[in-house]
């Protein structure tokens, strides 16, 4: 798997559409795949993985589906959501 504290993340274009509707920081985005929780529930490994993690200062959770490739994490859906 890929060190994703170091690797690169790149973002679908989708989400730059969505950004302004749904609200939220894509500094978030990137700390949430670099230091959230893996929901093995919601994620279709090896290829497709979901993590989420709550910003306590914000009050807000992140839940962003990436897909892992050879050499970077591209980032697909991202969902916010108010509390945990």
């Amino acid at each position: 798997m890929l060190d994703r504290k170091t690797v690169e993340i790149t973002f679908d274009p989708h989400i730059f559409t969505r950004q302004l509707e749904r609200n939220f920081d894509l500094d978030f985005v990137e700390e949430t795949v670099r230091t959230g929780e893996i929901e093995e529930s919601k994620s279709e490994l090896p290829q497709k993985v979901c993590f989420k993690k709550y910003h306590g200062k914000e009050r807000q959770t992140y839940v962003v589906i990436a897909l892992l490739h050879q050499e970077f994490i591209e980032v697909k859906t991202v969902w916010l959501t108010l509390g945990r």
